[in-house]
């Protein structure tokens, strides 16, 4: 797989709770906010996050758009794996447009890494599209059916 960098973000929770669990099991957190993109995506993203805490990590479950430009937008996705303790992140980013500049992330899979500050609300963020080039031969996956 070849990673091509898709565009970097800055995230910004504007508003931010979270509910512990009794005995230190599993939390609950609920957020909304900014970013903005830079890259072959730019734009202003607005986004909720619904993410569940575990073990030192946090599992976003985000959904948002982004404004483009022109009364153009772009809905997404974004799941991933965040450590609380030492502010790696990972993600990962599925899209859904109709404007017919950015089409064609509605078949790209979107894979980020970078940085998480869960006492300031903020992360850094760089994204890259994940593209095939590793093809191998079916040969033998035939020979086993």
């Amino acid at each position: 797989m070849r990673l091509d960098h898709l565009f970097d973000a800055n995230w910004h929770y504007d508003l931010l709770h979270e509910v512990g669990s009794p005995g230190g099991g599993d939390g609950q957190v609920y957020g909304q906010g900014t970013g903005i993109l830079s890259g072959r995506v730019n734009g202003t993203a607005r986004w909720a996050n619904y993410p569940r805490l575990r073990g030192g990590y946090a599992f976003p479950d985000a959904r948002g758009t982004v404004d483009v430009g022109d009364g153009g937008f772009v809905l997404f996705s974004l799941t991933g794996m965040s450590s609380i303790t030492d502010g790696r992140g990972v993600h990962v980013m599925l899209f859904r447009t109709d404007d017919e500049r950015y089409q064609w992330l509605n078949t790209v899979i979107a894979v980020g890494e970078g940085s998480v500050d869960r006492a300031d609300g903020v992360l850094a963020m760089r994204y890259y599209a994940c593209v095939v080039d590793h093809l191998p031969s079916l040969d033998a996956a035939r020979a086993m059916a």
